[in-house]
């Protein structure tokens, strides 16, 4: 499944050359996250029929994205997001990134200096504290990450702004932006910690439900040698939620990897592997269809404990507490969870 062409359009009008909007605009959405590690682009002559351009333009958007890093490309397994893609990726992706900004505004009827002014207006806000408490939900997948992140918000309507990222980028995002509280799960909070230790931002360990705790209690109780297949939408993805096991006393069994897309790698699985774990992204593709013998197929996903929603509340309403009072902010209202127990 490919959603690649999603979003993108070209100005025909312009002086920036066709290929390098579209390049701008794709890595725009990588950058962003709408283009997750692993995900597929669209198929060379299926964008450029989209976008009405021709193949070898495509070709060429391509070639670039992954002489920049941003995506690899396999004969028989199409283009995919890389599992890394480049970090701190310079003035030409920043330059995407403000012609993308500029481009939807333009639609929209607002000029580059109503563009300019309200960039400026909200990047100083978000470097002071308003009137929702900003939390930081960190995972070892993309997808659970934003998921959570979301489940938050559903959870204290009107009194949290939360943004999902990967263990790994905590300290980057701690640098750019400003935030009251981390929060993951108690798996990864020693990880976590580490990330942002020294920073003086309260970290909550949130519990998991009984639902979660079973099924890595299944796993650990496979005889010793009993292979476990992890499906993800990248490498890095496979990797935590290997280490996930390994912190929860899964040792003794062999862990067989594969990603997205890797037809190779997903077959392997299906002909060696005792249980078969699929991430979020997976189920979203309907792969839990691609195996022999479904009885094998367990969904990596959980729902939060109610004490663990409970924790974070405590911690949300001592956020509100030690705020000095505004005349500009309205009633604090009452937190009160509303998603606990909601099945994810």
């Amino acid at each position: 499944m490919s959603t690649t062409h999603q979003g993108l359009d070209v100005e025909r009008d312009s002086d920036v050359p066709i290929s390098t909007q579209i390049f701008w605009q794709v890595a725009y959405q990588i950058d962003s996250g709408r283009l997750l590690p692993g995900a597929r682009l669209a198929p060379v002559r299926e964008l450029g029929a989209a976008l009405r351009v021709n193949p070898n333009t495509i070709r060429a958007v391509y070639k670039r994205l992954a002489d920049a890093g941003y995506v690899t490309s396999r004969h028989g397994a199409g283009t995919h997001v890389a599992d890394r893609p480049p970090q701190r990726r310079g003035q030409e992706a920043l330059a995407g990134i403000v012609a993308e900004m500029l481009r939807r505004a333009r639609a929209a009827g607002f000029t580059a200096d109503e563009v300019a002014s309200a960039t400026f207006a909200e990047a100083a806000e978000r470097k002071r504290p308003g009137p929702l408490v900003r939390i930081l939900f960190a995972e070892c997948t993309n997808a659970d990450a934003v998921y959570d992140a979301a489940a938050i918000v559903d959870a204290f309507p009107a009194a949290v702004e939360a943004e999902g990222t990967l263990l790994h980028e905590i300290p980057e995002r701690l640098e750019r932006f400003r935030y009251d509280l981390i929060a993951t799960t108690t798996f990864h909070a020693d990880e976590a910690q580490a990330y942002s230790v020294g920073l003086g931002i309260p970290l909550i360990a949130m519990i998991v439900g009984p639902g979660y705790m079973e099924l890595v209690h299944e796993i650990a109780a496979l005889p010793p040698g009993a292979a476990v297949g992890l499906v993800c939408a990248s490498e890095t993805g496979t990797d935590n939620i290997a280490e996930t096991l390994r912190l929860a006393g899964a040792t003794g069994v062999e862990i067989v990897r594969a990603v997205i897309g890797s037809d190779e790698g997903l077959q392997h699985i299906d002909d060696v592997a005792d249980l078969i774990l699929l991430s979020r992204e997976a189920i979203a593709l309907g792969l839990d269809d691609r195996f022999s013998r479904p009885e094998r197929v367990r969904a990596w996903k959980y729902e939060f404990d109610p004490s663990g929603l409970e924790l974070l509340r405590r911690a949300i309403e001592h956020v509100q507490d030690e705020r000095p009072p505004s005349d500009g902010l309205e009633e604090r209202p009452t937190l009160l969870p509303t998603s606990i127990g909601a099945v994810r």
